[in-house]
């Protein structure tokens, strides 16, 4: 059984040097686990990280005929995200303006790495 506060635990982690929040998202877009300094920040942290990487991934899909979007880096006036997914959830890392993109795909792909092992121990009890 999985335990959102262990989740938690390890998205606190990857909130550190300018890394405002760090969420994990269900396919419809909710969150399962999340580290923020603020929850309604990370409930629309949320809701718009999960739109742009559906009509991403749906727009890619029509036009690549690939198996789908792998990762995602935006450069935003209010700060850098990245995205990726973890099974068929959505892992989130929203930062400050002045951190590096090359530095959030490190840590999103440290904590993916981090995660799909976890889950797959869980996957292998069930």
């Amino acid at each position: 059984m999985l335990k959102p506060k262990a989740i938690t635990r390890v998205l606190e982690q990857a909130t550190t040097g300018g890394v405002k929040a760090t969420l994990l998202l269900n396919s419809e877009g909710s969150p399962l686990a999340f580290k923020s300094d603020l929850d309604s920040e990370a409930r629309v942290y949320a809701a718009i990280s999960s739109n742009i990487w559906n009509t991403f991934e749906k727009n890619g899909k029509n036009l690549l005929r690939d198996d789908g979007l792998k990762f995602l880096l935006l450069e935003c006036e209010e700060g850098n995200v990245a995205m990726t997914t973890v099974k068929n959830m959505l892992l989130c890392l929203v930062a400050k303006p002045e951190v590096e993109l090359g530095i959030l795909k490190l840590k999103i792909d440290a904590l993916k790495r981090h995660l799909d092992e976890q889950f797959q121990k869980v996957a292998e009890y069930v």
